[in-house]
């Protein structure tokens, strides 16, 4: 799926991002972060499905998936974890029960 080259970018974005505003990028403030933007995505999904106070706004969900994307991206390369193989490990071993009636 050739996500490493996502997870290096991403990092160097990430680095700039915190030199800028002075964050110390520890495991903590990671895995918090990521914490804090999978609540900013349901938020944008509430909102998008009705379901909020907030006025739907049709490009927050995909800012937020991108969000949570790149959170997760700054995780794997935090602690080596090569997602391409990852994935391939977690589910491309159920690849050979998909028929035709499963894809979209």
């Amino acid at each position: 799926m050739e996500l490493r080259a996502a997870q290096s970018e991403v990092e160097t974005i990430s680095r700039v991002y915190a030199r800028l505003h002075g964050i110390e990028r520890t495991d903590d403030w990671l895995v918090l972060k990521l914490t804090e933007e999978v609540g900013e995505l349901t938020q944008a999904y509430l909102a998008a499905s009705g379901r909020s106070r907030r006025e739907p706004d049709t490009g927050a969900v995909a800012a937020e998936l991108a969000d949570v994307l790149a959170h997760l991206l700054l995780l794997a390369e935090r602690f080596d974890v090569d997602l391409d193989a990852a994935l391939e490990d977690k589910w491309g071993r159920w690849r050979h029960l998909v028929t035709p009636a499963d894809r979209p």
